[in-house]
């Protein structure tokens, strides 16, 4: 119940959202006020069984009229779309696992030639450069408010994934702890038992009903060390208050005919290895070779520790057993170490060796990766920082060659041949919406706008209008134009 009314929430929330600043912006329009709202609808609806195409169709909705009805470089784009965009850009990037970077490039790459086709139906040739650098500031404009949510979003899902991934991995560690407890507590402790058991079974002045109660006794604690294997995993480190030679007396307190070579202590966590290889030698030796004399040897050199338990063959017979995961777990604590363990056949018998460095690095447990901020920023922060300077580039080439010399403007004649009036004009234009400002131009005129290069209050920029391939209006623009132009 309260997971649905968290939703509930969530959903009313969005909806106060986008349907706040929609109404007033729509007011005095009916047909947006209802578009709006059965984009809005559409939308909550689809984004569950298809987010990643609902917001790329709010992608489309808002960049098409800032393409089409007016360029994005003088006319701020209407707001509520780009809104809507970013709100689901953020549910996007906060719930849903699917890559949304390259279907949203597919849409504004497609979004590239509607602009050139846009405005070089009304600009002309120019209009292809006007086309090029409307779509850029588009872009810059989706990359901030959209992919920003989208950004913070997805930073949010990677944070609640690393908890996740952390309380997971902790869960794990505490099996493991508790599989190692069994295995190198319980299983040595029922191996003594085994072989206390297999003694009394051989004994001479036990009774026969005895001595088979004894070997029951053996076969029972064998299969349960080997049901207790069964359920333990890989075997991680863990501290050891149970020193080596401890482990010797309580072998031989058992029966075992086991000696050992004793050394200087090692490093701490060499020291812990060395008491799990051999209490888990021991135990092994207990299981496969009963009776078998048992050798421990440690040796110790500067920079590395050798640990060595070695059996000759049984002179019992064993109880069937199946192979464990002890020197498994011994050998991946070994690598963990940065050392290495065999485990081989030695003269009949069998020599467990491992041989641990002192100074080397314990090897990293693969873990989640940690995507930082940086790392899922990475993507948009290229694509922005690329589209941004192809703009400043593309807006500093044409801003260096679009103004006209006033005295070249004075020389200019009504009248005069198209062709001649180009040959003295700039390559190019005012990147702006500059006819908005002026009055409407002769009916079918083609024009063109430059900056003066020589401002002044009355004379900013021209318009030079040419029909039918010849010059039919001149006009010089005051200062004023902007502002008047603004009012209305």
């Amino acid at each position: 119940m309260r997971g649905g009314w968290g939703l509930r929430w969530q959903e009313a929330a969005l909806w106060a959202v986008l349907v706040v600043p929609l109404v007033p912006g729509a007011w005095g329009d009916p047909v947006e006020l209802a578009a709006g709202l059965v984009l809005l609808t559409a939308a909550v609806v689809l984004f569950r069984r298809f987010p990643v195409w609902t917001l790329c169709a709010l992608v489309t909705a808002a960049a098409l009229p800032a393409l089409v009805l007016a360029p994005t470089v003088t006319n701020p784009p209407w707001v509520w779309p780009f809104l809507a965009a970013g709100v689901f850009g953020f549910r996007a990037g906060r719930w849903v696992p699917e890559p949304v970077l390259v279907p949203l490039a597919a849409v504004l790459l497609a979004g590239l030639p509607v602009s050139v086709l846009a405005d070089g139906s009304t600009r002309g040739g120019f209009g292809v450069l006007f086309g090029v650098y409307d779509w850029f500031l588009l872009v810059l404009i989706v990359l901030v408010v959209v992919l920003g949510p989208w950004f913070a979003g997805r930073y949010l899902r990677s944070r609640a994934e690393l908890v996740a991934a952390g309380q997971e991995r902790a869960a794990l560690l505490e099996r493991a702890r508790i599989a190692r407890e069994m295995h190198d507590s319980l299983g040595h402790e029922w191996g003594l038992i085994a072989l206390r058991a297999a003694a009394l079974e051989v004994a001479p002045d036990l009774a026969e009903r005895h001595q088979v109660a004894a070997g029951e006794l053996r076969a029972g604690v064998a299969a349960a060390t080997e049901r207790l294997q069964e359920i333990i995993g890989l075997l991680g480190p863990r501290d050891e208050r149970t020193g080596v030679g401890e482990l010797v007396e309580r072998a031989a307190a058992a029966g075992m005919d086991v000696t050992w070579i004793p050394a200087e202590p090692s490093p701490e966590a060499v020291e812990r290895a060395v008491c799990r290889i051999v209490r888990e030698g021991l135990t092994n030796a207990a299981k496969h070779a009963p009776g078998a004399p048992v050798s421990v040897r440690v040796e110790r050199s500067y920079n590395s520790t050798t640990v060595t338990v070695a059996n000759g063959p049984a002179t019992r017979k064993p109880a069937a057993a199946r192979g464990g995961v002890g020197l498994a777990g011994l050998t991946e604590h070994a690598r963990l170490l940065g050392g290495t363990l065999t485990a081989e056949p030695h003269e009949g018998g069998f020599a467990l060796v491992a041989e641990l460095p002192h100074d080397a690095r314990p090897a990293t447990v693969s873990a989640p990766a940690r995507r930082s901020l940086l790392g899922v920023a990475r993507k948009p922060l290229l694509i922005g920082t690329s589209v941004a300077v192809l703009a400043m580039a593309l807006y500093a080439v044409v801003g260096a060659n679009n103004s006209l010399d006033p005295e070249v403007y004075d020389q200019i004649q009504l009248g005069a041949p198209r062709a001649d009036v180009e040959a003295v004009l700039p390559p190019f234009q005012i990147l702006g919406d500059s006819e908005r400002m002026l009055s409407d131009p002769p009916q079918g005129a083609d024009c063109r706008y430059h900056w003066s290069r020589v401002q002044t209050d009355d004379r900013l920029f021209f318009r030079l209008c040419f029909v039918e391939n010849r010059l039919v209006l001149k006009e010089t623009v005051p200062r004023s134009a902007i502002s008047a132009g603004v009012a209305r």
